[in-house]
């Protein structure tokens, strides 16, 4: 969602974190995010650097889709880059020093003297979590997996020696930490790392310890932890950075963190890491580096030059797009028929495009289980679902139909899936069968488009289902083809009028709808098609 006062701002780099390699890699499934983000696309990436939209100079962080040329930020995460700063380097501060500060310091209550131990100390947290702490007086351990990282974290923090580097590729960590506190432990432990070494890690607690999970990976895997562990008057503390994008402004946590934050820019306890940057056409090859586990620091995807004007409103950068539907949250979108097979695969797909407000009609209103299923999940998702049995084959029953979608908000799309068979050969016909075959076709298609046209101001789509025996024809089905030609001709006067109208000449549809379950499975012919 977007942020109150949301800041429109030019992205410059985009940084990667280890959240986006695991939702990329499918180890971290979507719903194990906060909010909204499982039903939504492109969420990836947290932070950014670049441009405001007066021209100066920020860095920030939002809790999706910051792997883009733009992002709507929050404006109580957006810091303006110090001057002695280029934006490459500012792209290495947010999310690393924001998640150490908000667990060292906010969760961990951290204090000058404690002792704490930091995995992987090279990689982007590590390094900005050593940095706070080390500034604040804290005896430091950590951990790397190469004998390279061992020497660039001694170069980089003189402060530390070999009996303060342990291994992070096996639990021998565990030993190393208890022999140099004299068994005693450590006040702190920020892990990232999963499975039997983050209970190495639990075992290098001192009496009152505080531990600061910060991966992901046995969070939602719901790994086990064991009670024995607060046997020491011990904490577990669940760090997810995520959960303060949501906050507002007056969340203390939140203004603490930005607080913490400004002040170690100030102090020089927040100073830039090493980055490996990628260029924008060589996204894969940055997620593939940074999932070896080789780097150093952060890695940084490149999207814009930087100008030497510190303050400057950028140009549009042209980019390669891909046109999709887009469905605007803020409208709801009427399916006639939509409870049918075919009708709720339609809402599912609008869901995943932006929809948040669905009104679907039946005659017979909710009568299956897997109906009902489909409901119950677009509604933990907070999308809203109203069943209607209006009829709208009358004006009565399309204008209550309307009026209902509306309360929702403006009515966007109307799509008509409406079907009724009857089929049989010319002789074999009756007056009746037409009535019935042509109701909620012709008559619906007929009430929808005039009701719409006075009240469906907003109105994006009309659409109405057909078919290709309208085109081609089908035996036994010349009421069918009728009722689809109606409705053809009426989308067409709409689109005279310069109002939204489309008719879908659909072929037979497999796996779900209305053939599947009358006339057998995927194999059966329907006018020559499967």
């Amino acid at each position: 969602e977007d942020y109150p006062n949301s800041e429109l701002c030019t992205v410059y780099y985009a940084p990667l974190n280890f959240r986006d390699i695991m939702l990329a890699t499918g180890k971290l499934p979507p719903d194990a995010l906060p909010g909204d983000l499982a039903g939504q696309d492109c969420i990836l990436g947290l932070e950014f650097t670049g441009r405001d939209s007066i021209g100066r100079r920020v860095m920030g962080m939002v809790a999706a889709r910051g792997l883009a040329s733009t992002v709507l930020a929050d404006p109580g995460f957006l810091w303006e880059v110090p001057e002695k700063w280029t934006l490459e380097q500012a792209s290495t501060i947010p999310v690393v020093y924001a998640t150490s500060y908000y667990a060292l310091v906010v969760r961990g209550k951290m204090k000058p003297g404690d002792s704490l131990l930091v995995h992987a100390g090279t990689g982007g947290v590590g390094q900005a979590a050593i940095s706070i702490a080390l500034h604040m007086g804290c005896e430091v351990f950590t951990t790397v997996g190469s004998k390279e990282k061992r020497e660039f974290l001694k170069k980089t923090f003189p402060q530390l020696t070999d009996r303060n580097i342990a291994n992070s590729r096996d639990t021998s960590f565990e030993q190393h930490i208890l022999r140099e506190t004299g068994g005693r432990g450590v006040d702190l432990v920020l892990n990232s790392l999963a499975h039997e070494m983050l209970q190495a890690s639990v075992r290098c607690l001192a009496k009152d310890g505080r531990f600061l999970e910060i991966g992901k990976l046995d969070l939602s895997n719901n790994t086990g932890l064991g009670m024995a562990f607060f046997l020491k008057n011990t904490t577990f503390h669940g760090i997810l950075l995520d959960a303060l994008f949501g906050a507002g402004s007056e969340n203390a946590d939140k203004m603490e963190v930005v607080r913490l934050v400004t002040e170690g820019i100030k102090n020089g306890a927040v100073r830039p890491l090493p980055a490996t940057v990628f260029a924008e056409n060589q996204v894969e090859q940055g997620f593939r580096f940074m999932a070896s586990g080789k780097h150093i620091g952060k890695v940084v995807l490149k999207i814009r030059d930087e100008e030497p004007q510190k303050k400057l409103i950028p140009k549009m950068k042209p980019v390669s797009a891909i046109p999709r539907t887009y469905m605007n949250p803020e409208k709801s979108y009427i399916l006639v028929g939509g409870l049918g097979g075919f009708g709720l695969e339609l809402a599912n797909w609008m869901i995943s495009r932006g929809a948040k407000k669905i009104v679907l009609t039946s005659r017979s209103g909710v009568k299956t289980g897997y109906q009902s299923l489909c409901i119950r999940r677009w509604r933990e998702q907070n999308i809203q679902v109203y069943v209607s049995t209006a009829d709208v084959t009358n004006a009565k029953g399309a204008e209550q139909l309307i009026k209902e979608a509306t309360k929702l908000g403006p009515v966007g799309g109307i799509f008509n899936l409406a079907v009724v068979l009857r089929d049989a050969f010319m002789e074999n016909q009756s007056a009746a069968d037409f009535a019935t075959v042509c109701r909620p076709k012709v008559e619906g298609t007929k009430q929808l488009d005039a009701i719409s046209r006075k009240l469906c101001p907003e109105l994006d789509y009309f659409v109405a289902f057909s078919s290709v025996s309208c085109g081609r024809g089908n035996a036994g089905q010349v009421n069918y083809g009728l009722a689809n030609s109606a409705m053809e001709r009426i989308c067409e006067a709409r689109q005279a009028a310069g109002l939204p109208g489309v008719a879908i000449q659909w072929g037979a549809i497999g796996d779900v709808g209305l053939i599947l379950e009358t006339m057998g499975d995927n194999e059966t012919v329907v006018g020559g098609t499967l």
